[in-house]
C-alpha cells in the first residue's frame, strides 16, 4: 500500500509539473539571468570581503579586518552622509515635481500626448549625454544659467556651480529631478486616472473647492502608489552614481562622493594595490545601509491611514 501511495504521489507530482511546465519555462529565463546577475555576484563580493584582493594575485584570507577598516575610514562615511543627505533631498523635489505634472496632464487639452512625451524622453535618453548638457549649461563663466541669472539681474557675477560642495549638490539634485520626473509622471497618471470620476462628481456636489478636492480625496486615494513611488524614489537616490560620475566625479573635494562611486573607486581605479576585497566588503556594508534605510520607510508608513 505505502509503494502504491508513494507511485500514486509521484504521479500527481509529474501531473502537476507538466499542467504548470509552460508558466515555469517562460520565468525561466528571468531566473537565469537573476541568478547570473544578481545572486551570484552578490555571493562572490560577499565572499571576498573577507580576502585581501587585488584581482590578479591569489587572495589571503584576512577575516574581519576589511570591515573594522571601514569604521575607522572617514572618507567613506563622508560619502555615506552625502548618499543620504541625496536620498532625502532628490525625492523631497522630484516627487512633487512630478505629482504636479501628473494633476496638469491628467486634464485634456491639445497637444497633452506631446507634452507627456517630452516629459518622458529624459528618462530614456543616455545619462551620460544629458549630464554633458547639463555640466555645460551650468558652467562658470559661459554657461546659459549663468547667463540668464545676470541678465535678469538676480546675480552680479558668475556663479561657479562646480565649486562648491553645496551648489555641485543642488545641481545633481535639479539634474536627477529633471531626467527621473517623466517615470514617476507616468506612475502618479495611472494612479489618477484610476481614481472613479463619480467620487469627484460628489465633491462638487458637496461643495468642495479644487484644492480641498486635491488633498482630501486625491490624495489618500492614490496612497499606496503614492508610498510606492516614494520607495522607488528614494532607492534610487540611494543607488545613485552615473549622474554625480558624469556631472562632478565626487568633486570638489569628496563632497559630491556617494556611496557607488566609492566602491567604484577602489575597484576599478586602485587595481594591483590590494584594494579589492576591501571595495567588496564596502559593497556589503553599503548594501546593507540602503536596505536598513528602506526597511525604516516601508515599517514607518505601513501603518499610516491614506
Amino acid at each position: 500500500m505505502s509503494k502504491v501511495k508513494t507511485n500514486n504521489r509521484k504521479k500527481g507530482f509529474l501531473a502537476t509539473l507538466g499542467t504548470y511546465k509552460q508558466p515555469y519555462l517562460m520565468m525561466l529565463p528571468t531566473i537565469i539571468l537573476v541568478v547570473l546577475f544578481g545572486i551570484y555576484p552578490l555571493i562572490y563580493v560577499f565572499y571576498y570581503s573577507f580576502f585581501k584582493y587585488d584581482g590578479f594575485s591569489p587572495a589571503i584570507f584576512v577575516g574581519l579586518r576589511n570591515y573594522i577598516r571601514i569604521f575607522n575610514d572617514g572618507t567613506y562615511w563622508n560619502s555615506v552622509i552625502n548618499t543620504l543627505q541625496m536620498g532625502v533631498a532628490i525625492p523631497l523635489v522630484q516627487i512633487p515635481c512630478s505629482l504636479l505634472l501628473a494633476v496638469l496632464l491628467n486634464k485634456r487639452f491639445r497637444g497633452q500626448s506631446l507634452a507627456r512625451a517630452v516629459i518622458f524622453v529624459p528618462n530614456i535618453t543616455s545619462t551620460a549625454i544629458m549630464a554633458i548638457v547639463f555640466y555645460f549649461m551650468f558652467a562658470s563663466y559661459n554657461g546659459i544659467i549663468n547667463g540668464v541669472l545676470m541678465k535678469l539681474g538676480l546675480i552680479d557675477k558668475a556663479i561657479e556651480w562646480f565649486g562648491n560642495g553645496l551648489m555641485a549638490k543642488i545641481v545633481i539634485v535639479l539634474f536627477c529631478t529633471w531626467s527621473g520626473v517623466g517615470f514617476y509622471m507616468v506612475l502618479f497618471l495611472s494612479a489618477l486616472q484610476s481614481i472613479p470620476s463619480e467620487v469627484y462628481e460628489s465633491s462638487k456636489v458637496d461643495g468642495a473647492n479644487g484644492v480641498q478636492t486635491f488633498f482630501r480625496i486625491t490624495i489618500p486615494m492614490m496612497g499606496s502608489m503614492f508610498q510606492t513611488i516614494t520607495a522607488l524614489c528614494i532607492m534610487n537616490a540611494l543607488k545613485l552614481f552615473d549622474s554625480v560620475k558624469a556631472l562632478t566625479n565626487g568633486g570638489p573635494g569628496n563632497s559630491t562622493e556617494v556611496m557607488t562611486m566609492y566602491i567604484y573607486r577602489y575597484f576599478f581605479e586602485t587595481m594591483g594595490t590590494s584594494q579589492q576585497g576591501y571595495a567588496s566588503a564596502v559593497s556589503i556594508l553599503s548594501t546593507v545601509l540602503v536596505m536598513m534605510v528602506t526597511m525604516i520607510y516601508i515599517r514607518s508608513t505601513r501603518k499610516m491611514n491614506y
